[in-house]
Protein backbone atom coordinates (compact mmCIF):
# COMPACT_ATOMS: atom_id res chain seq x y z
CA UNK A 1 0.00 0.00 0.00
CA UNK A 2 1.62 3.47 -1.37
CA UNK A 3 0.90 6.35 1.61
CA UNK A 4 1.02 9.47 -0.78
CA UNK A 5 1.80 12.99 1.53
CA UNK A 6 -1.80 13.75 1.86
CA UNK A 7 -2.49 10.33 3.90
CA UNK A 8 -4.08 9.03 0.67
CA UNK A 9 -3.46 5.11 -0.12
CA UNK A 10 -2.30 3.30 -3.12
CA UNK A 11 -3.33 0.05 -2.72
CA UNK A 12 -1.27 -3.06 -4.20
CA UNK A 13 2.33 -2.13 -4.12
CA UNK A 14 3.97 -3.94 -1.70
CA UNK A 15 5.48 -2.33 1.62
CA UNK A 16 9.04 -2.10 2.75
CA UNK A 17 11.12 -0.78 -0.08
CA UNK A 18 10.81 -0.96 -4.29
CA UNK A 19 10.41 -4.32 -5.64
CA UNK A 20 13.22 -5.53 -7.14
CA UNK A 21 15.29 -7.79 -8.26
CA UNK A 22 12.71 -11.03 -7.60
CA UNK A 23 9.76 -9.06 -6.66
CA UNK A 24 10.17 -7.47 -9.69
CA UNK A 25 11.02 -10.53 -11.80
CA UNK A 26 7.85 -12.30 -10.02
CA UNK A 27 5.50 -9.51 -11.07
CA UNK A 28 6.92 -9.08 -14.76
CA UNK A 29 6.62 -13.03 -15.41
CA UNK A 30 2.92 -13.14 -13.55
CA UNK A 31 2.25 -10.37 -16.10
CA UNK A 32 3.18 -12.24 -18.85
CA UNK A 33 1.63 -15.24 -17.82
CA UNK A 34 -1.89 -13.84 -17.99
CA UNK A 35 -1.80 -10.96 -19.41
CA UNK A 36 -5.39 -9.58 -18.58
CA UNK A 37 -5.34 -11.10 -14.72
CA UNK A 38 -6.56 -7.17 -13.38
CA UNK A 39 -5.17 -8.08 -9.95
CA UNK A 40 -1.76 -8.83 -11.22
CA UNK A 41 -2.03 -5.67 -13.97
CA UNK A 42 -3.08 -3.68 -10.83
CA UNK A 43 -0.10 -5.02 -8.76
CA UNK A 44 2.32 -4.32 -11.32
CA UNK A 45 1.06 -0.73 -11.86
CA UNK A 46 1.07 0.46 -8.20
CA UNK A 47 4.67 -1.40 -7.98
CA UNK A 48 5.92 0.77 -10.68
CA UNK A 49 4.64 4.14 -9.28
CA UNK A 50 6.08 3.14 -5.46
CA UNK A 51 9.87 2.91 -7.35
CA UNK A 52 9.54 6.09 -9.68
CA UNK A 53 7.03 8.03 -7.17
CA UNK A 54 5.58 9.41 -10.32
CA UNK A 55 1.84 10.34 -9.13
CA UNK A 56 1.22 11.48 -12.62
CA UNK A 57 1.63 8.36 -13.71
CA UNK A 58 -0.29 6.76 -11.33
CA UNK A 59 -3.26 8.67 -12.56
CA UNK A 60 -2.71 8.07 -16.04
CA UNK A 61 -2.68 3.87 -15.25
CA UNK A 62 -5.51 3.83 -12.94
CA UNK A 63 -7.97 5.81 -15.78
CA UNK A 64 -6.77 3.03 -18.01
CA UNK A 65 -8.09 0.25 -15.97
CA UNK A 66 -11.21 2.06 -15.78
CA UNK A 67 -11.45 2.71 -19.12
CA UNK A 68 -10.77 -1.25 -19.36
CA UNK A 69 -14.04 -1.57 -17.56
CA UNK A 70 -12.07 -3.57 -14.97
CA UNK A 71 -13.76 -4.35 -11.63
CA UNK A 72 -11.02 -5.62 -9.35
CA UNK A 73 -11.40 -4.47 -5.34
CA UNK A 74 -8.29 -3.20 -5.42
CA UNK A 75 -8.60 -1.65 -8.96
CA UNK A 76 -11.35 -0.03 -7.42
CA UNK A 77 -9.90 1.16 -4.59
CA UNK A 78 -7.04 2.77 -5.92
CA UNK A 79 -9.72 4.49 -8.80
CA UNK A 80 -11.00 5.73 -5.07
CA UNK A 81 -7.72 6.93 -4.03
CA UNK A 82 -7.19 8.95 -7.59
CA UNK A 83 -10.88 10.52 -6.99
CA UNK A 84 -9.64 11.52 -3.47
CA UNK A 85 -6.83 13.01 -4.42
CA UNK A 86 -8.15 15.10 -7.47
CA UNK A 87 -11.08 15.95 -5.91
CA UNK A 88 -13.38 14.44 -8.56
CA UNK A 89 -16.58 13.61 -6.46
CA UNK A 90 -18.74 11.98 -9.50
CA UNK A 91 -15.64 9.26 -9.77
CA UNK A 92 -15.77 9.06 -5.64
CA UNK A 93 -19.66 8.43 -6.49
CA UNK A 94 -19.14 5.86 -9.53
CA UNK A 95 -16.39 4.01 -7.59
CA UNK A 96 -17.98 4.07 -4.42
CA UNK A 97 -21.18 2.58 -5.77
CA UNK A 98 -19.33 -0.27 -7.89
CA UNK A 99 -17.40 -1.63 -4.57
CA UNK A 100 -21.37 -1.27 -3.15
CA UNK A 101 -23.00 -3.43 -5.70
CA UNK A 102 -19.80 -6.02 -5.21
CA UNK A 103 -20.58 -5.83 -1.66
CA UNK A 104 -16.56 -5.42 -1.23
CA UNK A 105 -15.38 -3.38 1.61
CA UNK A 106 -18.19 -2.06 3.37
CA UNK A 107 -17.42 -1.15 6.69
CA UNK A 108 -15.19 1.51 5.06
CA UNK A 109 -17.31 2.84 2.61
CA UNK A 110 -20.36 3.14 4.71
CA UNK A 111 -18.06 5.81 7.28
CA UNK A 112 -17.44 7.42 4.04
CA UNK A 113 -20.75 7.87 2.60
CA UNK A 114 -21.62 9.20 6.12
CA UNK A 115 -18.89 12.03 6.48
CA UNK A 116 -19.68 13.22 2.67
CA UNK A 117 -22.90 13.61 3.35
CA UNK A 118 -21.85 16.74 4.82
CA UNK A 119 -20.83 18.08 1.48
CA UNK A 120 -23.57 19.40 -0.37
CA UNK A 121 -22.29 18.52 -3.99
CA UNK A 122 -21.53 14.75 -2.76
CA UNK A 123 -24.81 15.00 -1.28
CA UNK A 124 -26.66 15.53 -4.28
CA UNK A 125 -24.22 12.96 -5.89
CA UNK A 126 -25.79 10.46 -3.52
CA UNK A 127 -28.94 11.31 -3.91
CA UNK A 128 -29.81 10.86 -7.59
CA UNK A 129 -27.39 7.36 -7.57
CA UNK A 130 -30.26 6.21 -4.90
CA UNK A 131 -32.83 7.39 -6.93
CA UNK A 132 -31.78 4.70 -8.71
CA UNK A 133 -32.33 2.27 -6.49
CA UNK A 134 -28.97 0.69 -6.94
CA UNK A 135 -29.36 -3.00 -5.11
CA UNK A 136 -27.32 -1.22 -1.79
CA UNK A 137 -29.72 1.48 -1.32
CA UNK A 138 -31.64 -0.51 1.36
CA UNK A 139 -28.36 -1.67 3.37
CA UNK A 140 -27.13 1.88 3.07
CA UNK A 141 -30.13 3.12 4.79
CA UNK A 142 -30.54 0.25 7.13
CA UNK A 143 -26.94 0.61 8.42
CA UNK A 144 -27.03 3.62 11.07
CA UNK A 145 -25.30 2.08 13.98
CA UNK A 146 -22.40 3.64 13.22
CA UNK A 147 -23.12 7.67 12.85
CA UNK A 148 -23.22 8.95 15.92
CA UNK A 149 -21.68 12.44 14.61
CA UNK A 150 -24.78 14.96 14.42
CA UNK A 151 -23.56 16.17 11.35
CA UNK A 152 -23.06 12.86 9.74
CA UNK A 153 -26.60 12.42 11.22
CA UNK A 154 -28.20 15.25 9.98
CA UNK A 155 -26.77 14.67 5.97
CA UNK A 156 -28.52 11.25 6.62
CA UNK A 157 -31.88 12.87 7.15
CA UNK A 158 -31.68 15.09 4.46
CA UNK A 159 -30.70 12.40 1.77
CA UNK A 160 -33.62 10.40 3.17
CA UNK A 161 -36.10 13.57 2.92
CA UNK A 162 -34.87 14.68 -0.35
CA UNK A 163 -35.41 10.84 -1.26
CA UNK A 164 -38.95 11.10 -0.32
CA UNK A 165 -39.55 14.44 -1.57
CA UNK A 166 -38.81 12.59 -5.07
CA UNK A 167 -42.00 10.82 -4.32
CA UNK A 168 -40.23 7.43 -3.40
CA UNK A 169 -41.91 6.21 -0.50
CA UNK A 170 -38.90 4.30 1.97
CA UNK A 171 -39.97 1.43 3.77
CA UNK A 172 -40.30 1.04 7.11
CA UNK A 173 -37.03 -0.44 8.28
CA UNK A 174 -35.02 1.76 6.33
CA UNK A 175 -36.59 4.69 8.03
CA UNK A 176 -36.49 3.30 11.34
CA UNK A 177 -32.48 3.20 12.18
CA UNK A 178 -32.55 6.61 11.74
CA UNK A 179 -35.27 7.94 14.08
CA UNK A 180 -33.16 6.98 17.10
CA UNK A 181 -30.09 8.34 16.14
CA UNK A 182 -32.10 11.96 14.73
CA UNK A 183 -33.94 11.94 18.44
CA UNK A 184 -30.63 11.00 20.41
CA UNK A 185 -29.08 13.96 19.32
CA UNK A 186 -32.11 16.10 19.97
CA UNK A 187 -33.26 16.25 16.16
CA UNK A 188 -37.15 14.75 16.92
CA UNK A 189 -38.86 17.53 15.00
CA UNK A 190 -36.89 16.10 11.76
CA UNK A 191 -37.20 12.25 13.25
CA UNK A 192 -41.72 12.77 12.94
CA UNK A 193 -41.40 14.65 9.74
CA UNK A 194 -39.32 11.81 8.02
CA UNK A 195 -41.32 9.24 9.78
CA UNK A 196 -45.07 11.06 8.78
CA UNK A 197 -43.65 11.37 5.20
CA UNK A 198 -43.15 7.49 5.25
CA UNK A 199 -46.24 6.37 7.49
CA UNK A 200 -48.57 8.65 5.77
CA UNK A 201 -51.42 9.92 7.68
CA UNK A 202 -50.56 10.35 11.41
CA UNK A 203 -52.61 11.57 14.52
CA UNK A 204 -51.01 14.12 16.35
CA UNK A 205 -50.33 15.10 19.05
CA UNK A 206 -50.60 11.14 19.72
CA UNK A 207 -50.52 8.37 17.02
CA UNK A 208 -53.11 5.51 17.19
CA UNK A 209 -55.47 6.56 20.05
CA UNK A 210 -57.51 3.49 19.75
CA UNK A 211 -54.77 1.03 19.75
CA UNK A 212 -55.63 -0.15 15.99
CA UNK A 213 -52.39 0.05 14.51
CA UNK A 214 -50.85 -2.13 17.59
CA UNK A 215 -53.36 -4.74 17.14
CA UNK A 216 -52.50 -5.29 13.63
CA UNK A 217 -50.16 -8.17 13.02
CA UNK A 218 -46.43 -7.12 12.14
CA UNK A 219 -43.93 -8.80 11.01
CA UNK A 220 -41.40 -10.64 12.81
CA UNK A 221 -38.03 -8.75 11.35
CA UNK A 222 -39.92 -5.01 11.75
CA UNK A 223 -37.94 -2.76 13.65
CA UNK A 224 -39.22 -0.50 16.43
CA UNK A 225 -40.18 3.09 15.35
CA UNK A 226 -40.82 5.27 18.41
CA UNK A 227 -43.75 7.38 17.49
CA UNK A 228 -46.03 3.88 17.58
CA UNK A 229 -47.17 2.55 20.71
CA UNK A 230 -44.04 0.48 22.49
CA UNK A 231 -45.60 -2.72 24.51
CA UNK A 232 -43.31 -3.67 27.05
CA UNK A 233 -42.89 -7.27 29.10
CA UNK A 234 -40.34 -8.63 31.56
CA UNK A 235 -40.36 -10.68 34.97
CA UNK A 236 -44.03 -10.58 36.38
CA UNK A 237 -45.57 -8.10 33.66
CA UNK A 238 -46.94 -8.26 30.38
CA UNK A 239 -48.58 -5.61 27.68
CA UNK A 240 -49.93 -6.66 24.56
CA UNK A 241 -52.32 -5.69 21.72
CA UNK A 242 -55.16 -7.31 20.27
CA UNK A 243 -58.66 -6.92 19.32
CA UNK A 244 -62.45 -8.34 19.88
CA UNK A 245 -66.10 -7.68 19.05
CA UNK A 246 -65.65 -4.50 20.30
CA UNK A 247 -62.35 -3.02 18.85
CA UNK A 248 -58.73 -3.19 19.53
CA UNK A 249 -57.48 -2.99 23.10
CA UNK A 250 -54.20 -2.87 25.50
CA UNK A 251 -54.17 -5.37 28.27
CA UNK A 252 -51.70 -5.44 30.74
CA UNK A 253 -51.29 -7.96 32.82
CA UNK A 254 -48.90 -7.43 36.18
CA UNK A 255 -48.34 -8.86 39.12
CA UNK A 256 -47.91 -5.71 41.26
CA UNK A 257 -44.29 -5.94 42.18
CA UNK A 258 -41.67 -2.89 40.96
CA UNK A 259 -42.34 0.06 39.18
CA UNK A 260 -42.15 -1.42 35.58
CA UNK A 261 -42.82 0.59 32.67
CA UNK A 262 -45.58 -1.15 30.04
CA UNK A 263 -46.52 0.99 27.70
CA UNK A 264 -44.99 4.09 26.09
CA UNK A 265 -45.27 6.36 22.95
CA UNK A 266 -42.60 9.39 21.55
CA UNK A 267 -45.56 12.13 21.25
CA UNK A 268 -45.52 14.89 18.97
CA UNK A 269 -46.66 17.46 21.50
CA UNK A 270 -45.53 20.52 21.87
CA UNK A 271 -44.19 22.38 26.02
CA UNK A 272 -47.73 23.20 27.65
CA UNK A 273 -50.42 21.59 29.76
CA UNK A 274 -51.90 18.68 29.09
CA UNK A 275 -54.90 16.35 29.49
CA UNK A 276 -55.34 12.67 29.08
CA UNK A 277 -58.45 10.97 28.49
CA UNK A 278 -58.61 7.26 29.01
CA UNK A 279 -61.19 4.98 28.29
CA UNK A 280 -61.23 1.00 29.45
CA UNK A 281 -63.64 -1.94 30.67
CA UNK A 282 -61.35 -2.00 33.68
CA UNK A 283 -62.78 0.09 36.34
CA UNK A 284 -61.15 3.15 36.10
CA UNK A 285 -60.60 3.08 39.79
CA UNK A 286 -58.39 0.02 39.64
CA UNK A 287 -56.69 1.78 36.72
CA UNK A 288 -55.91 4.85 39.06
CA UNK A 289 -54.74 2.76 41.95
CA UNK A 290 -52.27 0.31 39.95
CA UNK A 291 -51.33 2.56 36.41
CA UNK A 292 -49.02 5.83 36.45
CA UNK A 293 -49.38 8.21 33.71
CA UNK A 294 -46.35 10.87 33.41
CA UNK A 295 -44.72 12.79 30.37
CA UNK A 296 -41.46 12.22 30.00
CA UNK A 297 -38.68 14.89 28.71
CA UNK A 298 -34.98 14.35 27.97
CA UNK A 299 -32.65 14.71 31.06
CA UNK A 300 -35.20 12.65 33.27
CA UNK A 301 -37.63 15.30 33.93
CA UNK A 302 -41.01 14.26 34.30
CA UNK A 303 -44.66 15.60 34.11
CA UNK A 304 -46.76 13.46 36.18
CA UNK A 305 -50.97 13.46 34.85
CA UNK A 306 -52.85 13.41 37.63
CA UNK A 307 -56.74 11.53 37.99
CA UNK A 308 -59.20 14.14 38.09
CA UNK A 309 -62.03 11.67 38.24
CA UNK A 310 -60.70 8.43 39.06
CA UNK A 311 -64.00 7.11 40.52
CA UNK A 312 -65.82 7.78 36.73
CA UNK A 313 -67.69 4.46 35.38
CA UNK A 314 -65.37 3.80 32.08
CA UNK A 315 -63.65 6.90 31.41
CA UNK A 316 -61.00 8.85 33.35
CA UNK A 317 -59.60 12.29 32.28
CA UNK A 318 -56.22 13.33 33.66
CA UNK A 319 -54.33 16.40 34.28
CA UNK A 320 -50.58 17.83 33.97
CA UNK A 321 -49.98 18.47 37.02
CA UNK A 322 -47.78 21.70 35.78
CA UNK A 323 -46.31 22.43 32.83
CA UNK A 324 -44.79 19.95 30.36
CA UNK A 325 -41.46 22.01 29.38
CA UNK A 326 -40.36 20.28 26.08
CA UNK A 327 -41.87 19.46 22.89
CA UNK A 328 -42.38 15.54 21.67
CA UNK A 329 -42.54 14.46 25.63
CA UNK A 330 -42.61 10.93 25.84
CA UNK A 331 -46.07 9.24 27.03
CA UNK A 332 -45.35 6.83 29.79
CA UNK A 333 -47.79 3.91 31.55
CA UNK A 334 -46.15 2.47 34.35
CA UNK A 335 -46.68 0.26 37.46
CA UNK A 336 -47.64 2.67 40.80
CA UNK A 337 -45.79 1.12 43.87
CA UNK A 338 -47.83 -1.22 45.91
CA UNK A 339 -48.22 -2.15 49.52
CA UNK A 340 -48.77 -6.32 49.64
CA UNK A 341 -50.01 -8.56 46.81
CA UNK A 342 -51.85 -6.03 44.39
CA UNK A 343 -51.66 -8.09 41.31
CA UNK A 344 -54.19 -6.80 38.37
CA UNK A 345 -55.31 -7.22 35.01
CA UNK A 346 -56.13 -3.76 33.41
CA UNK A 347 -57.78 -3.62 29.87
CA UNK A 348 -57.19 0.19 27.98
CA UNK A 349 -59.36 0.89 24.57
CA UNK A 350 -58.85 4.82 23.85
CA UNK A 351 -56.22 7.33 25.12
CA UNK A 352 -56.59 10.85 23.77
CA UNK A 353 -54.20 13.19 24.70
CA UNK A 354 -54.85 17.19 24.33
CA UNK A 355 -53.12 20.19 24.46
CA UNK A 356 -54.89 22.56 26.80
CA UNK A 357 -52.62 25.56 27.72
Amino acid sequence: MLTTGNGTNLVGAPSGGPPLGQKALANVSALAADPLDQQVVNGVIAAKIRATGNLNGAASNIMLLRQLGWRSTTALQNLLWLAGTTGDLSLVMDTMDALLRREKLLGQIYPVLNLMTTDPAFRNLLIQRLATRPPWRRYYFMSASDLSKPDQIEGRYLVMRAIQRRGDRLTRNEVAPILAKLTGVGRTAQAFDLWRAQAGTVATPLADTNFAIASLPIATDALPVPFEWQLASGSGYFADANHDDRGSFVSIDWNGRGAPLFVSQLTSGRAGRYQLDVTGDTPMSMIADRIGFRLACPGGKMTQLDPANPRATGHMQLVSVGRVTCDFPKLELYGLTQTGSSSASVVLRTIRLDRIG
